[in-house]
């Protein structure tokens, strides 16, 4: 029998690998299988991929589902399976974490699909191929046997990580992308009710750390050796691959692990970046001073807030107080020279719409680098899914599944979040506006709410508007509620480059040089200056530009 296998890798966009199907080549080949991965990212053309696959006429198809690829891989393998009806397809992802019965029925170009960690059940499934009924006592194996539904539970974990053999010496030969995946535990300790992380292993191809919502047993977490580690990111590093992404659930989980982890990256590891999800609410003080030693830019942290409702985070099963996860993030914030991006939930089970707004001025008032706000999805295999009806929770059947309606927020409030979700990354997120979008949260209490009553259909765009139309709309809302801030709102206008002529505020071309009395406000002296312009705002400034469009000098003149 020809042992040639394919495994699709349908990517979200060029900059992202499968880690899944790194990890699996060993297995796969230790069993005499011939390997050949093809990667494709989302918008890629389906005849175009159709013909790369076809090409190389495999024995099986492998293909691991996201959200985000799901309708991808439908597409293609109903294709597919029309020229190649012999070739066998076998499925994983964290989209067969829950019943997997009606997408089976529903998908006949798919044989078969695993729930749970791919390493062990996917090469049981290759010397099981050739006879079905002997497959139905794989765990994890869900599929039709002799017109039968079979559906085995979770798969066998790999108990100790280290015995997965390093994908990293087959793959970092000649590797271009701007960033990496690195796995170094399974499983959370949380047991968050929204996340596929809540229990179980990673298995990043055939789950996402979550059992399904039938009553199975689960992995704890599991974590790789500090050796193993230690020359994984040795090879990384060795082919100057600028960015390491952890794909760990929750870094610090471990308090003396992590902190010989983070040592590690930060003294060893130059002068590659480091992105690490953490949990704010298990912060301890010499985490935070381990961190505080690191140079600008070297780590960029996810932390998840989630909630800052004490009974939300009960409800969903998550550790830790809200008191001690605020703690965690004012100290992070603290440290400037860390990135930090907070994500933020909106529809969780007994959230409301004046949760979401006082939850989103506390954590603009402490100033991350970033602020997430996403609408809660119901995604196969988490407890929120198997318990929707238990909190009134209406979700989107298919991905994203995103929530339409829970028992404490309408439909109308979902589409207010959905709205403010958008402002706070077209307006928040933006480097040019983010600091002032902090004083006009301390200045103006219900900012974000009068803003998205003020933006009216644009903050529902499919896309953002230009940066210089979100500075105009800004300064129509400040007009007549507050002159500081449209003050601060011009001054960053002419900062960062924007038309001083034909922009918000008057200015006028400054033709003599600069006075000897000008205080420099910010920015380096210019001895010559291409051109420089004086507003009269809460001051009058001078703003000297050099060739680049941000000022290189702004100056106070004193009266």
């Amino acid at each position: 029998m020809d042992r040639s296998l394919v495994f699709l890798s349908v990517t979200a966009s060029y900059s992202h690998t499968n880690l899944a199907a790194w990890t699996l080549r060993a297995g796969v080949e230790a069993a005499g299988w011939q390997w050949c991965e093809v990667e494709v990212t989302q918008n890629e053309s389906l005849p175009v991929t159709l013909n790369r696959v076809a090409r190389l006429h495999p024995t099986v198809l492998a293909a691991s589902f996201y959200l985000f690829n799901r309708s991808f891989l439908i597409s293609f393998l109903s294709r597919f399976k029309k020229l190649f009806p012999d070739c066998r397809v076998l499925g994983g992802g964290p989209e067969f974490l829950g019943d997997n019965r009606a997408f089976l029925e529903r998908h006949p170009e798919v044989d078969a699909v695993i729930r749970g960690e791919g390493e062990k059940a996917f090469g049981q499934w290759l010397q099981l191929m050739d006879q079905p009924k002997q497959q139905a006592g794989i765990p994890g194996f869900c599929g039709l046997v002799d017109g039968r539904y079979v559906d085995n539970g979770m798969a066998e974990v790999v108990e100790r990580l280290d015995d997965i053999p390093s994908p990293y010496p087959k793959h970092m030969e000649g590797f271009r992308k701007p960033f990496v995946l690195l796995e170094t535990s399974r499983g959370c300790s949380n047991r968050c009710a929204f996340c596929t992380s809540g229990v179980g292993g990673v298995g990043r191809w055939f789950s996402l750390e979550r059992s399904s919502p039938l009553e199975r047993s689960s992995p704890l977490e599991r974590s790789s050796s500090l050796e193993r580690v230690r020359r994984d990111v040795q090879l990384i590093r060795a082919q100057g691959v600028p960015e390491v992404r952890l794909v760990d659930r929750t870094f610090n989980a471990r308090p003396a692990r992590c902190l010989a982890l983070l040592r590690f990256f930060r003294d060893e590891c130059k002068p590659l970046r480091f992105h690490l999800e953490i949990d704010p609410a298990r912060l301890t003080p010499s985490f935070i001073a381990e961190l505080a030693q690191a140079e600008p830019g070297r780590f960029h942290l996810e932390v998840g807030i989630q909630s800052l409702n004490p009974e939300v985070i009960r409800t969903i099963g998550r550790q830790g107080t809200v008191r001690r996860a605020l703690a965690g993030l004012r100290s992070l914030c603290a440290h400037r020279q860390l990135a930090t991006h907070v994500d933020l939930i909106a529809g969780l089970p007994g959230g409301t719409l004046a949760d979401l707004f006082a939850e989103l001025r506390t954590l603009v008032l402490l100033s991350p680098n970033e602020i997430q706000l996403e609408l809660l999805k119901l995604l196969p295999g988490t407890r929120l899914a198997a318990e929707k009806d238990r909190w009134q929770i209406v979700a989107a059947p298919e991905p994203p599944y995103e929530v339409l309606r829970t028992a404490t927020m309408t439909m109308a409030d979902l589409e207010t979040a959905r709205g403010l979700s958008n402002l706070v990354d077209w307006f928040y997120n933006v480097p040019e506006l983010q600091a002032l979008m902090v004083t006009a949260t301390r200045r103006i209490p219900g900012f974000w709410k009068e803003l998205i009553l003020f933006g009216g259909s644009m903050a529902f765009a499919v896309a953002a508007s230009s940066l210089e139309n979100r500075f105009r709309l800004l300064d129509d809302f400040f007009r007549d509620r507050d002159l500081d801030l449209r003050h601060a709102l011009h001054y960053a206008w002419l900062k960062h480059g924007f038309s001083a002529q034909h922009g918000i505020c008057r200015a006028f071309p400054w033709k003599g040089p600069i006075p000897e009395s000008a205080v420099l406000v910010e920015g380096q002296a210019v001895a010559r200056p291409a051109r420089v312009f004086r507003a009269d705002l809460d001051r009058s400034y001078l703003f000297a530009y050099a060739r680049e469009r941000l000022a290189a000098a702004v100056y106070r003149l004193e009266a």
